[in-house]
């Protein structure tokens, strides 16, 4: 993701946890493997992306980083005696860990296979990110790839999301590298218009293509037989708008 740093680390974060600018550490992770948790600074709005890098790793624990939203009561903010020692069990947090997904909001209570990276096999340099689109549809990125939609539903009215970050057992120190928010749309998430393929040839009879436009022959006299297809299959990251 495109570095663009709107916002630090939240102050109230776990005893473990130290943090400079832009940057969380813990304070000594030979000796203590979890209370790593320490969260955005400000409530996630609209569309919104958050993005960690790792700074420091190792220590010979097993596991990694973690990363998710949390939700509160609107205007409450982080309350410290409300810190887990360890995400993904904690009420009303949604975290990436491992290879699942572990989902506490609301009344759910729920454990998904997710990704196609291990967040345990991430080294030095990796970065692991997540955007919450404005229906509140989660999904999660390592080194800039999208590894699928992990919850839905996340907004909801008179709560505020913030993204968590855990620095857990190996992870030892994380940097913010991408932390925007946007009531409906910023400037970052704006497609760009770049176009490689139109639509393809074979369509509806009742559909005329002129180079990237696609048009309904009748609509009048038809409210069907307008699908379309594009020219190329889909391959790896793709995106396509009309």
């Amino acid at each position: 993701l495109e570095e663009e740093v709107q916002f630090g680390f939240h102050p109230v974060c776990s005893d473990q946890i130290t943090i400079s600018g832009l940057r969380a550490d813990k304070m000594d992770p030979s000796s203590n493997y979890a209370h790593g948790v320490v969260y955005g600074a400000k409530p996630l709005r609209g569309t919104a992306e958050f993005e960690v890098e790792i700074v420091s790793y190792g220590t010979g624990w097993s596991g990694s980083l973690k990363l998710g939203v949390m939700r509160c009561k609107a205007g409450a903010g982080i309350q410290r005696e409300y810190i887990p020692r360890y995400s993904p069990e904690a009420k009303e947090h949604c975290v990436w860990s491992a290879d699942k997904v572990f989902n506490r909001l609301g009344r759910m209570s729920a454990e998904k296979d997710y990704g196609s990276v291990k967040l345990d096999d991430l080294q030095k340099g990796d970065r692991l990110g997540m955007r919450l689109s404005e229906e509140g549809v989660l999904v999660f990125f390592v080194n800039g790839k999208w590894q699928g939609v992990a919850a839905e539903g996340v907004y909801e009215n008179d709560l505020d999301v913030y993204p968590v970050v855990d620095l857990y057992a190996n992870c030892t120190s994380v940097r913010i590298t991408r932390a925007a928010i946007g009531e409906n749309r910023i400037q970052g998430f704006v497609m760009k218009a770049d176009v490689q393929f139109g639509f393809h040839s074979t369509c509806p009879e009742e559909v005329e293509i002129s180079g990237l436009r696609a048009d309904k022959k009748d609509p009048s006299s038809n409210y069907a037989h307008g699908v379309v297809y594009g020219a190329k299959p889909l391959r790896g990251t793709a995106e396509f708008e009309v």
